[in-house]
C-alpha cells in the first residue's frame, strides 16, 4: 500500500516488490481505513510530500491501528529531526527523505518483501 500524491513512488515500490504482489496507490489519506483494512496489507509506504504535519501524523496513527503487522517505510519531503522523531515514534521501520536514492530504496523494499513473506 502506497500513500503518496506522486505516481513515481508507486512505480518505485512496485520495482521493490515481488511481481505477484499487488501494489496499490492511495493518493487520498482520507481513504486510509478502507485501504488498510483490506486483508493482506504487509507493507505500507507513506510519502509525506504534499501532506501537512497533521495529516501525516493521522495517517501514521491509522496505519498502526488498522494494519499493525505492516512494515512501514516513511519518505519525508525534506529531512527534519522532528519529522523523523514523529515517524519513528509510530514504529516506522525505515525512514528516509527526498531526494530518493532509487537503488537503495529498492534494496530496502526487497528486504521488506522478504521479511513480510
Amino acid at each position: 500500500m502506497v500513500f503518496s500524491f506522486d505516481e513515481s513512488v508507486e512505480r518505485l515500490v512496485a520495482d521493490g516488490m515481488p511481481r505477484e504482489w499487488l501494489v496499490s496507490l492511495c493518493p487520498n489519506p482520507g481513504g486510509a481505513r478502507e485501504s488498510l483494512t483490506k486483508s493482506g496489507v504487509k507493507i505500507v509506504v507513506i510519502d509525506d510530500q504534499g501532506m501537512d504535519e497533521t495529516t501525516s501524523g493521522w495517517l501514521l496513527d491509522q496505519v498502526r491501528r488498522w494494519a499493525p503487522q505492516a512494515l512501514v517505510a516513511y519518505i519525508a519531503a525534506s529531512h527534519g529531526i522532528e519529522v523523523e522523531r514523529r515517524a519513528r515514534s509510530h514504529n516506522v521501520q525505515y525512514y528516509f527523505s527526498r531526494p530518493i536514492d532509487r537503488e537503495h530504496t529498492v534494496k530496502v523494499l526487497k528486504a521488506f518483501a522478504t521479511a513480510a513473506r
